[in-house]
């Protein structure tokens, strides 16, 4: 947590959480590994490759030394042969992905038969569950709550919001087969996410300038802990949630 602005570092808890008992069979594959940060939190290994298009994010990424390999690519043409990784997994980057169809299957195509594929994204809830919105669709603005979605997707380049179902239809598209799909992350989480993003401003900043979020992390350390502690309560259980925010999905590559 003190590598981040608070409100994406307790969504990553929740992740670390639901990635900690999955199956990463070697080599593993992160698709739009950014600066390595989510890496780096959840593993106690170095992850075999992460591609990431991005050279500012990349060169962030080799510094906090999580990867063995990193690749500047899309993730609809990695440069690898079929069936090389074991694993793969993006976490909340395909919602940024205009065309994602070209993205499942290139994963499909360089992941090994009986392989996973394991991806986080936002559900079809997701930008309902801020204060704006419901304050909105209370009043019965509707116009206006829906204004308010779409400039919140354009904000945050968020092209695909679907429900566990669709985001799984999206794999078996490639030819996957779903072997889990739910939501997470309830209401209550989500708007404890947005109250705290406005506070991440100036991290934002310092990340644009500096390349990292936080400029002391060891200073930070001192606090978090603290805050760790009072919110638990909103974190507990925000693994699964039958009307959740986001989504987690694994798919697996069937044997041929």
């Amino acid at each position: 947590m003190e590598y981040a602005p608070l409100a994406l570092a307790l969504e990553r808890i929740v992740e670390c959480r639901l990635y900690q008992d999955r199956l990463f069979a070697r080599p593993v594959l992160d698709i739009g590994c950014g600066e390595g940060l989510f890496a780096h939190l959840l593993f106690e290994y170095k992850v075999d490759t992460g591609i990431d298009p991005n050279s500012r994010e990349l060169e962030r990424a080799k510094k906090l030394d999580s990867y063995d390999e990193l690749i500047k690519c899309f993730g609809s043409s990695i440069p690898k042969p079929d069936g090389f990784y074991k694993t793969i997994f993006s976490n909340s980057v395909l919602e940024h992905i205009e065309d994602i169809d070209p993205v499942f299957s290139e994963a499909f195509r360089v992941l090994a038969p009986g392989g996973y594929f394991y991806f986080t994204a936002p559900s079809e809830r997701f930008e309902r569950y801020t204060f704006t919105a419901i304050l909105l669709h209370t009043l019965g603005l509707n116009r206006l709550e829906k204004a308010w979605r779409t400039f919140f997707n354009r904000f945050w380049v968020h092209y695909h919001c679907y429900s566990p179902r669709g985001w799984a239809e999206c794999g078996q598209r490639a030819g996957f087969e779903v072997a889990e799909a739910f939501s997470y992350n309830p209401k209550r989480a989500c708007l404890l996410n947005t109250f705290l993003t406005p506070l991440g401003l100036p991290a934002m900043i310092c990340k644009k300038i500096t390349n990292k979020w936080i400029l002391f992390p060891v200073l930070r350390k001192l606090y978090i802990p603290l805050v760790a502690l009072l919110l638990r309560s909103i974190l507990r259980g925000a693994e699964k949630s039958d009307e959740g925010g986001l989504v987690f999905v694994a798919l697996r590559k069937p044997y041929e």
